[in-house]
């Protein structure tokens, strides 16, 4: 499934540039589509003032109230700009879910990868981030039942998974690498796990509840799985480093 890339108007953390340059960098490389949410454009004129060639993206999308410009002209840093949502705040949905049914639309996503989801720190955008949290269950939600889906929130220390089945998880640094799982409705079941320091075979997983938390990879091991039951309902995997 070829990912499509989307930057939300969250945190960008400035300290790792290179991380948003290379992921950038092996989209373009690869064909793979980068949608702007509205304010998202902020990580492209970052990275571009040090560039004398622009990184640009494919689209930008919403309306246009947080983007770093002055007007709502067409803009130039994207390819394309969705022109019926322009001005338009007074809308159905938000930005990231324009985005997230853009790319499904449009793009036949069936990879969705979100940049700039987590909350600014100054601003306690607490309610932000967990509505760009169930982006990834909404594009899920648009598609019909049985269909392949894939979505991540990725940022240069953390990676958050929407996961329908099964995952692999692959070490970053020597630093300990922290697993944690979130279930949104009662009915999530681990069918097995491996590397994990507590095993994760058979255990519910209750939203209620905070026992899949804070795991971590065993000593010297480079990967972790987990697997669903068939009958199990997503879960959230966070991995950090």
């Amino acid at each position: 499934m070829k990912p499509v890339l989307i930057f939300l108007n969250g945190y960008y953390d400035t300290r790792y540039l290179d991380f948003y340059r290379q992921e950038i960098g092996e989209a373009i490389e690869n064909r793979f589509p980068l949608i702007c949410a509205n304010g998202g454009m902020r990580i492209f004129d970052e990275l571009n003032r040090q560039r004398d060639t622009p990184l640009v993206p494919d689209v930008l999308i919403g309306d246009m109230d947080s983007v770093p410009h002055q007007d709502y002209k067409p803009l130039p840093e994207a390819k394309h700009t969705v022109q019926e949502w322009v001005g338009q705040t007074d809308k159905d949905y938000t930005d990231g879910q324009l985005a997230v049914d853009y790319a499904i639309e449009e793009y036949g996503g069936r990879h969705i990868i979100l940049y700039g989801a987590l909350p600014r720190p100054e601003e306690y955008e607490t309610d932000q981030f967990l509505g760009n949290l169930k982006l990834m269950n909404f594009g899920h939600h648009r598609l019909s039942a049985g269909e392949c889906y894939k979505a991540e929130m990725r940022d240069p220390r953390q990676t958050i998974y929407y996961v329908l089945s099964a995952l692999r998880l692959t070490r970053k640094n020597s630093r300990v690498q922290r697993v944690s799982l979130i279930a949104e409705v009662p009915n999530v079941i681990v069918k097995n796990s491996q590397n994990l320091r507590w095993d994760l075979a058979s255990l519910h997983i209750h939203p209620a509840l905070t026992n899949a938390l804070r795991n971590e990879f065993v000593d010297g091991a480079e990967w972790a799985t987990l697997q669903l039951t068939e009958d199990s309902a997503p879960v959230y995997v966070i991995h950090n480093w």
